[in-house]
């Protein structure tokens, strides 16, 4: 994105295809110079032709609220996702001795360091 400098966005919004235009994505970010919100539409439209609107302050909140309703996903929500879903990144193990019964079982867990665990096998 760009405003008073080059920056990269703080979210990416993608949006639903319409009529006109396929490919849709809604970039938001606040200029890190002037601190004033930016907002970038990017879309194809259905003819091959590459459209790329770019506002910032009062029309780029006008511009998130206009859109609003066709968001289909985010990239913070799917990072997110993908952190509290199962162990991700650096893993270690976890081996637990459980008692069911007169038998001793051990079961061995993945986890990772956001505090997500799976358990691997048991025997």
């Amino acid at each position: 994105m760009r405003h008073c400098c080059q920056f990269r966005p703080d979210d990416i919004y993608y949006l639903q295809d319409n009529d006109n235009y396929s490919s849709r994505k809604l970039s938001i970010g606040f200029c890190p110079i002037c601190g004033k919100p930016v907002a970038e539409l990017i879309q194809w439209r259905f003819d091959g032709k590459f459209d790329r609107d770019c506002f910032s302050g009062i029309k780029a909140n006008d511009l998130m609220l206009k859109h609003k309703n066709e968001i289909v996903y985010s990239i913070k929500e799917l990072n997110y996702s993908r952190f509290k879903s199962r162990p991700f990144g650096w893993k270690y193990g976890i081996n637990k001795n459980v008692k069911s019964g007169r038998k001793d079982l051990v079961k061995q867990y993945a986890a990772d360091f956001y505090g997500n665990k799976e358990l691997i096998k048991s025997y």
